[in-house]
């Protein structure tokens, strides 16, 4: 989680709501003053956070799934039992995929979350249902 992130959830929880005006400024709305030591951090990170506030607002008009949904699926994917997990990352790489999402995104995402045991399930079972085919082949 980048510095901004990090900074943005402590304002979050101190009740201090980020946002970006029509002209692409930062501007903030809390009911009370932060502390000043959030606000000096606030000033020092203002151009990320304006950067983050600008690709989330990218990403939600490209329609390309939220932080949330792609974190969700990682969970899912990383809890499946080894027999479900590649349907689940099946059918994950195709929701990003139909999102708009590249492929080496949908990689790097997705793929680290597969337990290597899963992984090697598959590998063997691949490599079985490739012998039992090849079965009575000539070379």
């Amino acid at each position: 989680m980048s510095a901004a992130s990090r900074l943005r959830e402590q304002l979050a929880s101190a009740g201090v709501r980020l946002a970006l005006d029509g002209d692409g400024n930062l501007e903030w709305q809390a009911p009370a003053d932060p502390p000043a030591a959030l606000l000096a951090e606030a000033r020092r990170l203002k151009p990320a956070l304006i950067g983050l506030l600008r690709s989330e607002v990218t990403n939600e008009n490209s329609g390309l799934l939220s932080l949330a949904e792609i974190a969700g699926m990682v969970e899912a994917l990383a809890g499946a039992l080894p027999l479900d997990a590649p349907d689940r990352l099946r059918e994950a790489a195709c929701l990003m995929r139909r999102a708009g999402h590249c492929r080496a995104e949908i990689a790097a995402t997705l793929l680290p979350a597969v337990p290597l045991a899963t992984l090697g399930m598959a590998a063997r079972l691949a490599l079985e249902d490739g012998l039992a085919d090849a079965v009575g082949c000539e070379p």
